[in-house]
């Protein structure tokens, strides 16, 4: 019998503006697969959390939501793979990332994760510089709207965004020292599959020792949240960086095809090894 594979698309409120691009990676990895002879079948993430009947060696979950990560759980207890687990998944929450990073000992900048709708707590916050600028974002998901991320110049405009997070239901914020240099988003799928970066400016590439250490410490960095499909966010300070940012399975929108085939090749990889 062939390994079957299930993929599940990302919650389009997990997914602003995305929910296409989103779709497609998920997509093209299925069909990668399905050329290596595994069976495929995809399914919405509202269906697979409700209980929607699954038989699969190889899970490709983009869901980001409680119940559906709950489901995903159950899944992998019972023997199937999942790329990434439902663990990895919940380590990338703001609430969790930060604690993963450190564990994973890469450059990042100093941060504390404090409630919104209380006052703010000095002794929290000691490590950082307010008036250097910092950054203020929601403290459990990735950003949903541009407004889950804002700068604040000093407490006072802090304390802003704070109450602008409360006003929106958002109970948690993380708090990160700003880092200033270029804005570097990377791609990456463990087991040295893929790794690749790119700038957000354009202008100049990358030099080639800077990349080296990137993808020494994203990889490091996707070892402890324990992920597999990976990519995040750096900023590039000449030959120094700091990751700001880390996420589960990302579009992938300008390495499709070669993330695509990377990601089939990890799956394959990792039924093979435990088969």
């Amino acid at each position: 019998m062939s390994n079957r594979a299930l993929g599940i698309y990302r919650e389009p409120e997990f997914s602003p503006g995305k929910v296409e691009a989103d779709a497609a990676i998920l997509d093209a990895v299925l069909s990668e697969l399905k050329r290596e002879g595994v069976e495929i079948q995809a399914m919405d993430a509202v269906s697979f959390a409700s209980g929607a009947p699954v038989q699969a060696d190889l899970v490709l979950p983009m869901c980001q939501g409680p119940r559906a990560l709950k489901r995903l759980a159950e899944i992998e207890q019972s023997g199937a793979i999942a790329i990434n687990s439902a663990l990895s998944i919940r380590n990338c929450y703001r609430d969790l990332l930060a604690a993963g990073l450190e564990t994973a000992g890469v450059p990042t900048p100093v941060g504390a994760l404090i409630p919104a709708d209380e006052p703010i707590d000095a002794r929290k916050l000691a490590g950082l510089d307010l008036s250097a600028g910092v950054f203020v974002k929601r403290g459990d998901l990735h950003a949903l709207a541009p407004e889950d991320v804002q700068r604040a110049a000093d407490r006072a405009e802090v304390e802003s965004i704070l109450a602008d997070f409360v006003r929106r239901g958002i109970r948690f914020a993380y708090v990160q020292q700003e880092v200033v240099g270029r804005v570097i988003k990377f791609y990456g799928v463990s087991g040295g599959s893929h790794f690749s970066v790119h700038p957000e400016d354009n202008e100049k590439e990358i030099p080639e020792a800077a990349v080296r250490a990137l993808s020494e410490a994203a990889n490091a960095a996707a070892g402890a949240l324990g992920l597999q499909a990976w990519g995040g966010d750096a900023v590039l300070s000449g030959d120094r960086f700091a990751i700001i940012d880390f996420n589960d399975w990302p579009s992938y929108s300008r390495v499709r095809g070669p993330a695509a085939r990377a990601i089939a090749r990890r799956a394959i990889s990792l039924l093979t090894r435990t088969r």
